[in-house]
């Protein structure tokens, strides 16, 4: 580890931690995993949530550290000593204190984080990533969700694949209030669609609550659903005809319903005046709405 790593983290020398800025990021870019092992030491040990000292040290580096391997493009080399001083951040206390306050460790985590969504479209980095950034998502801090949520976003986008043994834990979370998260699940839904199935129903009840975007992307599952596999949701007829008030989910939602008026015309006979209402209130929907006439047998010239 360069002589000044060793000055500044061996004896916790804040005085002397400022100096690692003046320092070519080449000239310490081999002892970057080294030095965030040490720091991992120092910020397991019992005294570090009350050892300002320590966590001013601490903080110093990691910003040195992240912006070295930045500059030095080296996060395949140093990325398993990052995650594996992100992970252990898990063990401690996460939740912040008072208002707003975080806690050292999720410092630490946030830091983290922050160098880690700059390289998401890096797969061998994502590998390691995304199972630690999964398991931030149950820990209590709102803001590191919020971060982890855009992460793993982004992985999906990349690379869904690494999400797919983690779909249960994402729809829970997004149960729980995580509604960033919806973006996730189309992109996964090809991959792994039974998780998504058997949540369905618990999914499309958040409906009245998200805000436009979360909701288009779960029209879109919706949509995916009904194109692959509609009889998984026939069960949830009523709940769709409900939703179609709203004049921004109407016409995708009328396009679900085709879909499953195809495999099951029975489960929408019972709504047949309900849709030729709103074919009568919105004529640019008499499409989908005859559509569904006709699967259950009865001829468009009845509207």
């Amino acid at each position: 580890m360069h002589q000044l790593f060793q000055l500044v983290l061996g004896q916790r020398d804040l005085s002397r931690a400022g100096d690692l800025f003046s320092l070519d990021d080449a000239e310490i870019e081999d002892c970057l995993s080294q030095a965030l092992e040490e720091i991992k030491t120092i910020s397991c040990h019992p005294d570090y949530v009350t050892n300002d000292n320590d966590q001013a040290v601490v903080e110093i580096c990691i910003t040195r550290i992240t912006t070295a391997i930045r500059e030095t493009s080296s996060m395949e080399r140093h990325g398993s000593a990052l995650v594996a001083l992100w992970e252990s951040c898990l063990e401690h206390n996460l939740q912040p204190q008072g208002k707003d306050e975080d806690t050292p460790h999720a410092k630490i985590a946030s830091d983290i984080t922050s160098c880690i969504l700059q390289n998401y479209n890096r797969a061998p980095m994502m590998a390691l990533a995304v199972p630690v950034a999964v398991r931030f998502l149950r820990q209590g801090n709102r803001e590191l969700s919020r971060n982890m949520s855009s992460y793993l976003s982004l992985a999906a986008i990349a690379k869904a694949e690494l999400l797919v043994q983690h779909t249960q834990a994402i729809i829970i979370s997004v149960l729980g209030g995580n509604s960033m998260l919806l973006r996730v699940l189309p992109s996964v839904y090809p991959l792994e669609p039974d998780p998504i199935h058997q949540h369905i129903q618990d999914l499309v009840l958040m409906i009245p609550d998200l805000d436009q975007t979360s909701r288009q992307h779960l029209l879109r599952l919706l949509q995916m659903i009904s194109d692959r596999h509609p009889q998984v949701l026939t069960c949830l007829v009523p709940s769709l005809i409900d939703h179609l008030s709203d004049a921004s989910s109407s016409d995708a939602l009328l396009a679900v319903l085709v879909n499953i008026a195809k495999v099951s015309p029975a489960s929408l006979s019972p709504f047949l005046p309900a849709l030729r209402t709103v074919g009568q209130q919105t004529p640019g929907l008499l499409g989908h709405v005859a559509k569904i006439y006709g699967a259950v047998g009865l001829t468009s010239e009845t509207l």
